[in-house]
């Protein structure tokens, strides 16, 4: 299975951490963080948008954007850190997830940590900028958050009238219909799809990620429907893919030639590229 796919499942199944877990405060010159790790994708993209790479020692076994982290050692997963490798490498901060117990560990060995808390876009945003300042980068992250904010008012400005019901997807085996996972309510890609004027088709289910019936989506009727898969895919697959749907030729998004497949890491990984799939989103249900 492609990382990123596992990467996205891997959060779907992790437990939301308190949102009182406190960032530290903006560090003394002195203080600025000179060998970073970072276990978790989003902070990864986040810290190379800063202009960071050459203060970035490791990554996770999952973080693959930029193409850059790539180059980076790799010192396991959410599940499985390698906390031998991580003190080898005197790290001077560690980004791990808040309700990791990695980041325990950490602080035990006296090793500074920044807790990552899975959430809203708003809350990613406001995550952006305290990682900024905890890593002397606050200029590069308020640029970007600004960025992102202004395509945002963009694309409600602009969005249609007519409120189409769209069904998002990932992580389905190509050629069937088989089982695949789709978005509910708490999914940073359901808030893109109602501000670019849709309606998530599961955007009543309280859960990120869930895995629903086809029953369901016959039920339920998408207008659209976008499938979403990591960068680079052969054109092979992706009109492969599209073909797939032709098994429930009565959706209304079949018949309309509306199923859309979107190779592309941004769409899968909330961080410095929101303003991107924001983009894409409106681009799709705005029919342009």
């Amino acid at each position: 299975m492609n990382r990123s796919l596992v990467a996205l499942s891997c959060l779907a199944a992790l437990v939301l951490a308190s949102c009182g877990t406190q960032p530290p405060a903006t560090p003394l010159a002195s203080q600025v963080p000179q060998r970073i790790i970072s276990v978790v994708p989003s902070a990864t993209e986040m810290l190379f948008a800063f202009g960071l790479a050459n203060r970035v020692i490791a990554v996770g076994d999952y973080d693959e954007l930029p193409p850059e982290a790539g180059e980076k050692p790799r010192i396991g997963g959410l599940l499985n850190p390698n906390v031998e490798r991580i003190i080898e490498l005197k790290p001077d901060l560690v980004i791990t997830y808040a309700s990791q117990d990695l980041g325990d560990r950490m602080r035990k060995l006296g090793i500074r940590i920044f807790p990552y808390s899975h959430g809203s876009i708003g809350q990613t945003l406001n995550y952006m900028m305290e990682l900024g300042r905890a890593v002397g980068s606050e200029e590069n992250a308020r640029q970007i958050e600004q960025r992102i904010r202004r395509t945002f008012d963009e694309i409600r400005e602009h969005a249609p009238t007519h409120h189409p019901r769209v069904l998002l997807v990932h992580n389905r085996g190509i050629g069937v219909l088989g089982s695949f996972y789709s978005v509910g309510e708490k999914a940073f890609q359901s808030e893109l799809i109602e501000m670019a004027g849709g309606v998530n088709l599961f955007g009543d289910v309280d859960k990120e990620v869930m895995e629903p019936s086809i029953e369901a989506i016959i039920e339920r009727g998408p207008d659209i429907i976008i499938e979403t898969l990591p960068s680079s895919m052969p054109d092979s697959e992706v009109v492969q893919r599209r073909k797939d749907w032709n098994a429930l030729p009565k959706l209304p998004a079949v018949v309309n030639k509306r199923v859309y497949i979107i190779a592309e890491n941004y769409m899968l990984v909330p961080g410095p590229r929101l303003d991107l799939a924001a983009k894409k989103f409106a681009e799709v249900i705005g029919g342009h």
